[in-house]
Formats: structure tokens, sequence, C-alpha cells
């Protein structure tokens, strides 16, 4: 653990799960209500949370400013963690509520479309499919501290020391896909979204797999 300009830097433990939703639903989830926020923002977390082999949090006086999770081919996900178990609690719990449930499925929806469109970009084993950069969110409060390059960062850190040939990850036009490409992405696939997303126009909607090979 380091501490620089009173952040400190650390593995994501379960004790962030709640603080790290909540930042989450807020910066990705804002036409959603309280209730269908928390819940989907809970359930999208946790299934990313699934697959991570490494993680690193930025934060700072107990609140977090930014998350990244990684999943690596060929690493185990940590035992005992319990995520993939969690979500499904979740997303039962979810079903319970109309309201609910249909905030879930309109979220994981996105989800599983990138999902698919993730396997078809690593069907044919390009080096990009080494690792995938799961999640890489920072708060809005954040901005001018340069905590997601530093995430990133760190993230390619720890890539180069295991011998990655490459990494991609999924994005889409709500999110700033203009910083994977100044840190050296190129865009390898995308597809038109079939997902219907709050707010957001369907045919103006795209997915996009951006990979970064053998450069680490």
């Amino acid at each position: 653990m380091t501490q620089t300009e009173k952040l400190t830097w650390r593995t994501f433990v379960p004790e962030d799960f709640e603080r790290a939703a909540v930042l989450l639903g807020r910066t990705w989830l804002p036409e959603f209500d309280g209730a269908a926020q928390r819940a989907a923002s809970q359930i999208e977390l946790a299934h990313y949370l699934s697959q991570t082999t490494w993680s690193l949090v930025a934060e700072r006086a107990g609140e977090i400013l930014g998350v990244v999770l990684l999943a690596e081919r060929g690493q185990e996900v940590p035992e005992g963690a319990g995520w993939a178990e969690l979500e499904v609690r979740l997303t039962r719990a979810a079903e319970k509520d109309d309201r609910l449930a249909e905030a879930v499925r309109v979220e994981m929806d996105g989800v599983r479309e990138e999902a698919e469109l993730e396997r078809e970009y690593a069907s044919e084993d390009p080096e990009g499919a080494d690792a995938t950069v799961k999640l890489l969110i920072v708060s809005p409060d954040a901005k001018g501290l340069g905590i997601g390059g530093r995430l990133f960062s760190a993230a390619l850190d720890h890539l180069r020391e295991t011998g990655a040939r490459g990494y991609h990850l999924l994005t889409d036009d709500s999110c700033d896909f203009g910083f994977y490409e100044h840190k050296g992405l190129t865009q390898a696939r995308r597809r038109r979204s079939r997902a219907y997303w709050p707010g957001v126009d369907p045919a103006a909607d795209e997915f996009y797999v951006y990979v970064y090979e053998q450069r680490l």
C-alpha cells in the first residue's frame, strides 16, 4: 500500500462493495431511481467481481474515488470471494419486485451484449485476449486528480509483470473512449446496440472492443 497526496492505493476488499456500487450507479445509471439504481449497480458490480483476478482501488478519507478490475486468462479468481453467489442472490431478490427486475434486466441485457461481442473478438485467440479490463471507473468528484490514468497505468504494469501478450476492454458511446485511444488502444470490433438503455437513442448507441497487443 502506498499513499500519495492523501490517496490510498490498495486491492479491492469485500468491505468496498457497497461504496463501489454506489459509485457505479451514480456514474453510469443516473436515469434509474434510487432503488433501481442500487439493485442494478450491485448486480453488475458483483458480476464483474466474479471474474476479477486483480484489482486496485483509489481511496481518500474513506471515499472510493476509483476502481479498476482485471480478468486474466489462466488466472484463478480468489477463493472464497463469493461474488458469483452474491450476484445470484441479489438477482433473485430484485426479481421479487417487478420494477427492480425490469431495471436489472435493462442493465444486464447490455452487459450480456458486451460479453457476446467480447466472445466474438476472443474466438480467434488474439494476443489482446490474454486479459480484460472488466471495470475502470472514477468518481466525478475526482476530476483533475489523474486517478483514471494512474489506475490504468497500474493495471498495465501488473500485466507487464505477468507477461500478458495484451489486453482488451469493452466500452460504449456513453463512455469517453477517446481516453483509451489516447492510451494507445485500437478499436477491434464494434456493434450497434440491441439493448434498451433509458435516455439513450438505440439507433445511436454502439458497443466497442478496444485492444492493446504486444506492447505491454
